[in-house]
């Protein structure tokens, strides 16, 4: 695997870094380009680049809120920057990862899309799943990519806000303007309804893109872009297909050797974890008062601790530790599920949002404590569901752009603190530090990539 795969890496590699085109006529000696089913098929197996995505964006949310010296330490550079929505957030030789790790998934995405043109072997139904799979590594590096760097999705606007270098071949000299947040959106879901209609159901690992994880990825961009119609009817796609929940119940009373790895939690759809490992998050006392059940929501016993070194007497996450995993970033169930409770209450159907919010919560609640959840109107089915979206999906790569899309909408908009070694930082609603800066090595090196307003 390793010789076959090695050209396709390095030239990854040398485009993501952003080197200077110069370097692009380098082809190392001896080394195998993919050309057969095979080869292809053993580039998408390679979870080491397709599983890594994003990690920084939770640091910028009110989830996130350090306290205490030890917390203030842990931050390097760019973190407490990012943390404290600076505009300088990269140093001019600084690599950015995630933007790196994003857009290799969809270089070798690509690879496997352009080379499959060409292949004959193999069985028709095996090469429409690597080009299923291909289109959702991509779709999800793209959404990922378009939401970490560029505004919110607007209707209004998209089709000349600037969104995200649309590359769309494995080819190396391809200029990385921007293209509108209108053109990434569209391929979005050209790319992932095609998909669908490609992959099978069932997959060998929880790496594996499926027919679920199409239509759950589907769900999760429409639901971004208010499309609440069409998230209902994806996430409901999803959840036909794979829609079991884990009990927490059943993990309660020794969590470190009961809760499932993320790779066989029957609640993971798709395998896409943190970039970088902040396993040691402050709860911000904001998110600790949205846990008002903390005494019976098995989440805030399982999940978060206060008792661990370095860090004893503050409340952290801690949900890594419980199976020695990164965070998962990637769809799961519970968000399908949730997505599904939103559109209804937005779409008026409050007993539908009920059902599937209380379908969650009893796998979430204590046995003894738990009562089912009712609304009287669809706007209080809403902001149950709402609530109930940051308690379980905070910390799961959601919140930033939860919040960048809920700052559309006026009742919900909010203002953020963040209270940093004795000096006071502030976020409104919509405002341009929601958006990661692009890195000035970047730039520097493609001068056609624009930056992002900062001021």
């Amino acid at each position: 695997m390793m010789v076959r795969t090695y050209l396709i890496y390095f030239v990854a590699l040398i485009t993501l870094a952003g080197c200077s085109r110069d370097y692009l006529d380098i082809k190392p000696k001896g080394k195998v380009i993919p050309s057969t089913y095979k080869d292809y098929r053993l580039l998408l197996n390679n979870s080491n680049d397709l599983a890594g995505s994003y990690g920084t964006d939770e640091l910028a949310t009110d989830n996130v809120e350090f306290y205490e010296q030890q917390g203030l330490g842990y931050l390097g550079t760019s973190s407490y920057r990012i943390h404290t929505w600076q505009d300088n957030v990269f140093m001019s030789t600084d690599n950015d990862a995630q933007w790196s790790n994003l857009y290799k998934q969809v270089y070798l995405s690509n690879v496997v899309l352009d080379g499959m043109k060409a292949v004959t072997d193999g069985s028709e139904k095996d090469r429409n799943q690597l080009i299923g799979e291909a289109l959702v590594h991509r779709s999800f590096a793209y959404l990922s990519l378009v939401n970490l760097y560029a505004v919110q999705y607007d209707a209004a606007t998209a089709a000349t806000d600037k969104g995200v270098p649309l590359l769309l071949a494995p080819t190396m000299d391809a200029k990385l303007n921007r293209a509108s947040v209108k053109a990434v959106y569209d391929q979005l879901l050209g790319d992932l309804n095609q998909a669908a209609s490609l992959l099978g159901t069932t997959s060998t690992s929880a790496y594996e893109p499926t027919q679920a994880a199409a239509y759950a990825l589907l769900a999760r961009t429409c639901l971004i872009m208010g499309r609440f119609q069409d998230a209902l009817n994806a996430a409901s796609k999803a959840l036909g297909i794979k829609g079991e929940l884990f009990d927490y119940n059943n993990a309660v009373a020794d969590p470190r050797n009961t809760f499932p790895q993320n790779r066989n939690n029957p609640e993971t759809i798709l395998m896409k974890t943190v970039s970088n490992s902040y396993s040691w998050f402050s709860l911000s006392k904001d998110l600790q008062t949205a846990f008002k059940d903390s005494l019976t929501d098995l989440r805030y016993k399982i999940l978060f601790t206060s008792t661990t070194d370095p860090f004893k007497g503050y409340l952290y996450y801690y949900g890594e530790f419980l199976s020695f995993d990164s965070r998962v970033v990637g769809p799961t169930v519970p968000e399908m599920y949730l997505v599904r409770a939103e559109c209804e209450a937005r779409l008026n159907d409050p007993a539908g949002a009920m059902q599937d919010l209380n379908t969650l919560r009893k796998m979430r609640i204590a046995r003894a404590a738990w009562q089912p959840a009712t609304a009287t109107t669809a706007d209080d089915a809403l902001l149950q569901v709402l609530e109930e979206r940051r308690r379980e999906l905070c910390f799961r790569g959601l919140r930033l752009f939860d919040l960048k899309r809920l700052n559309k909408e006026p009742r919900f908009a909010k203002t953020i603190t963040h209270n940093y070694n004795g000096q006071t930082f502030l976020i409104k609603p919509n405002d341009y530090h929601y958006v990661f800066p692009i890195a000035p090595k970047l730039m520097q090196l493609n001068p056609e990539l624009e930056p992002n307003e900062r001021k």
